[in-house]
């Protein structure tokens, strides 16, 4: 190993190495597809590719580190088109933006010509 890196840095290439030969093991590749099946900000392989990337830029590569999360959304590219479904349903009449009744709708535009009425230069 090059001893001209910092210790923290040959502390992740030798936690890369380890990873890569736990890849070999069945049962830890399993703990990591049941891993990526569950939603989650970030997994083991986004850590891992953020990872070699900062040890790539230790090394003197010209690499930009992306963060573990942007790594897992590339992973998980869910970019597909949404499934129409139809037409969505009529929103409820107490909803935000509708009037209940006239009572409300004749008090609210009188609300509003007071307001009016009040701002004006005289």
């Amino acid at each position: 190993m090059d001893e001209s890196i910092r210790p923290e840095a040959a502390q992740a290439v030798d936690l890369l190495n380890r990873h890569d030969r736990a890849c070999e093991d069945k049962g830890y590749r399993r703990v990591l597809k049941k891993q990526n099946e569950k939603w989650r900000y970030v997994n083991t392989e986004s850590k891992v590719l953020s990872l070699r990337e900062m040890v790539s830029r230790e090394l003197g590569l010209n690499v930009s580190v992306s963060h573990p999360r942007l790594w897992y959304l590339r992973i998980t590219d869910s970019s597909a088109p949404m499934k129409n479904l139809g037409t969505p349903p009529v929103p409820r009449p107490d909803s935000q933006g509708q009037l209940p009744d006239d009572e409300d709708a004749a008090r609210l535009k009188q609300l509003m010509y007071e307001l009016d009425r009040l701002s004006r230069p005289t």
